[in-house]
């Protein structure tokens, strides 16, 4: 008799609820690797090394296309068409083009959306000023994390914003494939759990903000509210950590953490609501502060809009 071991019932039923979002084998081992399912970390290296390998490979694809569609010498006119990726994807406008939420003329658009590419996709080594990569913040919509704060904490969003230019050297695609070349079983697994933690709980409090103050974008985090849209985000998400790990930057991931851990039951919470009378719930809310009760009806509301349901929950 052929017998299946414990919890893979459980590992079934975790694959198909991802493959109603996504058919790639290999971003489909590593979601249920970060679910906590016995894949062999050997074999995460491999179809995350195999993904950073597709997504240079279509990089490169594209802007030879491009060139060849302008009439340009793909090697010596590389930055021309180069330019005109840019421009194209600054432009473009849907769910899946950069987010509008911060005015900026179409040329910065076209100038950042280029230095992201040059610097983070290429891996490039380039001269850049400070204005630039406060222009950069605008365009990704994350610059209003500078000036709004949550609950009496400061801007989450300090320091010259440079600082994220200086992340390439460690974060752009080329240097996140080689830091895999080396990655130990033990990095990997030391970067699961803060992997699984960032995808699954900080696009959760990114949205639960925005409805909290009413604003999808406020203090710049509705662009981490979408990422859990997107699970082939975690094959760039896995070497990112590892690199950050590996730059010094273990304290500040295991404090963002820590600051995850208590959302997950406080939206359970939030959804046993739901299960309650409209009398039942004022009966609880009764006495509490007006401010409280504020935050719990916006939550109520986010909760049954289908806001603060976690990955994998949106169909594409």
């Amino acid at each position: 008799m052929w017998l299946y071991p414990p919890g893979a019932e459980r590992q079934l039923v975790s694959l198909l609820r991802w493959r109603e979002h996504t058919k790639d084998r290999n971003v489909l081992r590593v979601l249920l690797w970060l679910d906590g399912f016995p894949i062999a970390t050997s074999a995460v290296r491999e179809s995350v090394t195999a993904s950073l390998s597709t997504m240079t490979q279509t990089l490169e694809g594209e802007l030879h296309a491009e060139a060849t569609r302008r009439g340009l010498d793909p090697a010596s006119e590389r930055e021309a068409a180069l330019n005109s990726i840019a421009s194209t994807l600054a432009a473009r406008r849907g769910p899946n083009a950069l987010p509008r939420t911060v005015r900026v003329t179409a040329s910065e658009r076209t100038n950042a959306v280029e230095l992201m590419l040059r610097l983070f996709a290429f891996g490039e080594t380039l001269d850049t000023t400070e204005e630039e990569a406060a222009t950069v913040e605008r365009v990704l919509g994350v610059s209003p994390g500078r000036r709004q704060r949550v609950d009496g904490g400061g801007p989450w969003l300090v320091g010259p914003a440079q600082n994220l230019f200086d992340a390439a050297q460690f974060i752009s695609l080329p240097r996140m494939a080689e830091t895999l070349v080396d990655a130990t079983d033990a990095e990997l697994e030391s970067a699961r759990q803060l992997v699984a933690m960032l995808f699954r709980f900080l696009p959760l409090v990114a949205r639960m903000i925005g409805a909290v103050f009413g604003n999808d974008n406020y203090a710049g985090m509705e662009g981490v509210g979408h990422l859990d849209e997107h699970p082939e985000f975690v094959m760039l998400l896995v070497p990112m950590v590892v690199a950050m790990i590996r730059a010094g930057w273990q304290e500040n991931l295991d404090t963002i953490a820590t600051a995850l851990e208590p959302f997950p039951a406080l939206t359970a919470e939030v959804r046993r609501v739901l299960d309650m009378s409209s009398n039942e719930v004022e009966r609880n809310l009764e006495g509490q502060p007006a401010a409280v009760q504020r935050r719990a009806r916006l939550l109520i509301e986010a909760a049954v809009d289908g806001k603060l349901d976690q990955a994998p929950h949106r169909r594409p």
